[in-house]
């Protein structure tokens, strides 16, 4: 019964190495987009000059933040209980979740998205 309740990110297994995972063009501004990084779910939000990623499931009670809606302050709320996540490092601003969502490094190639687990 390890991580029930705790923390519904707790047994991914993010990717060190750079994986692609969507066309930048398939982004729209301030709209979630649910993709795959290695088994992982991640979803990507274009906010401004900027992609975010965030790990998709709501570390609170698992809910799709891809089906989320981001705040003009730049933070992703969870549809499920409104948890708020900070798109740029995935802080928590407002619960009831109280444990930070993982963030991932993001970088652009080619007019192509590509993720990796923050600090690998």
């Amino acid at each position: 019964m390890n991580g029930i309740g705790v923390n519904h990110t707790a047994f991914e297994e993010p990717t060190g190495k750079w994986t692609d995972v969507a066309a930048l063009t398939a982004l729209e501004e301030d709209k979630p987009l649910r993709v795959d990084a290695g088994g992982v779910p991640v979803v990507l939000v274009r906010h401004g000059a900027t992609v975010n990623a965030l790990s998709a499931t709501c570390t609170h009670a698992g809910g799709p933040l891809d089906e989320g809606k981001v705040d003009a302050d730049g933070c992703l709320h969870c549809p499920w209980h409104g948890s708020a996540f900070r798109l740029s490092d995935g802080e928590v601003t407002r619960g009831p979740a109280t444990v930070p969502q993982p963030a991932w490094d993001v970088k652009i190639s080619q007019e192509r998205v590509l993720v990796r687990a923050a600090n690998a």
